[in-house]
C-alpha cells in the first residue's frame, strides 16, 4: 500500500498516475458525491489522479452541474461535446486526453460502488493488462437477467473467451490497451474481448452490484434489437474480418449451388420432357439465385483483396518484449 497522499492537485507539470473516464449521458447519480467517494477510495491506491468528465451533449441543466463541479474539486476535467456521440466514442475521446497510465471507467449510473475499485487496480498491479468487474450474484430476475444472460452466453460462443458480464463498465486497464483497440457505435462493450484476441493479459473480478440496480434499457425493446445486432458485429469482427471470403463465399456459394440445382431441373423438364418454363416462377428464382450467388461472393473477393492490401497496416498482437543480446527494450514491454 502506498503512503496516503493529499486530494489535492498534483505539482504543475506532474502527470496523475491514474485517469477515471465517465462517459455523463442523460442518465447519472450525484456526481459530486462521486468525486468524494474517489478521492476517499483512490488516493491512498494510486496517488494522484484525474477525473475525466466527457459531458455526451446533455442537457443545459446538468452542463450546469458539470461545470459547478469542475470548480469545486480541482481534479475534474470536463470534456463537452457539441452532440450526441454514444458512450463508445465519448470514451474513446477521454481516453485521448488522459495523462494517467491507467485508465479507469466508470459508469456515471454506479452499478458498481466505487469503493470496489481497489480490488481491480490491485489485479492490475499483479500484472493484468485489463481488469473488468463481473457482478456478483445479480439480483435481477425475469427478462432483464435471461437477456443478459443469454448476451454473455453467445459472445463466449461466438470467441471462445470467458466473459461474464460485458454489460459493466467498471474497468481498469493500461493506458496502451485503449489506445490500440478502436471503439465506435456499442462495441464498448466487447472491449475485453477485443483485448484478449490481441494478447493483452486479463481478468475478471466478482465485485457485489449496488442493490436496487438495473441495466439501462432494460425494458426497452430497441436495447435488445441493438443487442442482437452488435452480437451480429461481434461474430463479423471475432471470426471472419481477416477472412472476409471465408463467409461471403460460403454465403455465395451456397445461393449458387441452390440455383443451378433449380436450373439443371427446369432445363431437365424443357429438354427432355418438353415442358414449358418460361412461365414459371421457379425460372425467376433460379437466375436471382444465381446472380446473387456471384455478387455476394465477389464482395468476399474484393474484402480479400483490402485485406491482402493492407495487411502490413493489421494489428492483431502485442509485443511484450523485444531482446537483443542480453538486453531487453523495455519500451515494448507491458509489465
Amino acid at each position: 500500500m502506498e503512503q496516503q497522499m493529499s486530494m489535492r492537485p498534483w505539482p504543475t507539470g506532474t502527470a496523475p498516475h491514474a485517469s477515471v473516464i465517465i462517459p455523463l449521458g442523460p442518465r447519472y447519480e450525484d456526481l459530486a458525491e462521486i468525486c468524494r467517494e474517489l478521492g476517499r477510495v483512490l488516493t491512498p491506491v494510486v496517488g494522484s489522479y484525474e477525473v475525466i468528465i466527457v459531458d455526451d451533449a446533455t442537457g443545459p441543466q446538468t452542463r450546469q452541474k458539470v461545470r459547478a463541479l469542475s470548480g469545486q474539486f480541482p481534479e475534474v476535467r470536463v470534456i463537452r461535446l457539441n452532440r450526441y456521440v454514444g458512450e463508445a466514442t465519448a470514451l474513446a475521446i477521454g481516453a485521448q486526453s488522459a495523462r494517467g497510465d491507467i485508465l479507469i471507467t466508470l459508469d456515471p449510473y454506479l452499478h458498481v460502488a466505487v469503493s470496489e475499485l481497489p480490488k481491480l487496480v490491485g489485479r492490475l498491479r499483479d500484472g493484468m493488462d485489463l481488469v473488468f468487474a463481473w457482478r456478483f450474484p445479480r439480483e435481477e430476475r425475469g427478462l432483464s437477467r435471461l437477456a443478459s444472460d443469454g448476451f454473455n452466453a453467445i459472445a463466449r460462443w461466438l470467441t471462445k473467451i470467458p466473459v461474464h458480464d460485458l454489460n459493466c463498465r467498471v474497468r481498469v486497464m493500461r493506458r496502451e490497451v485503449m489506445r490500440d483497440i478502436p471503439l465506435y457505435g456499442d462495441l464498448h462493450r466487447f472491449l475485453p474481448i477485443f483485448a484478449a484476441r490481441r494478447g493483452y493479459r486479463w481478468c475478471e473480478v466478482q465485485v457485489p452490484p449496488q442493490p436496487g440496480k438495473r441495466e439501462v434499457g432494460a425494458f426497452d425493446a430497441r436495447s435488445y434489437v441493438s443487442r442482437l445486432l452488435d452480437l451480429l458485429t461481434l461474430a463479423f469482427l471475432a471470426r471472419f474480418v481477416k477472412r472476409p471470403l471465408h463467409l461471403f463465399g460460403l454465403v455465395g456459394l451456397v445461393s449458387l449451388a441452390i440455383g443451378l440445382i433449380i436450373g439443371a431441373g427446369l432445363t431437365y423438364q424443357k429438354v427432355v420432357l418438353d415442358l414449358a418454363i418460361g412461365h414459371r416462377p421457379m425460372l425467376l428464382l433460379a437466375v436471382l439465385l444465381i446472380v446473387v450467388g456471384i455478387q455476394v461472393a465477389s464482395i468476399g473477393l474484393l474484402g480479400e483483396l483490402m485485406i491482402f492490401t493492407h495487411a502490413r497496416e493489421l494489428k492483431d498482437y502485442v509485443i511484450e518484449e523485444s531482446l537483443d543480446g542480453n538486453r531487453s527494450t523495455p519500451e515494448e514491454t507491458h509489465e
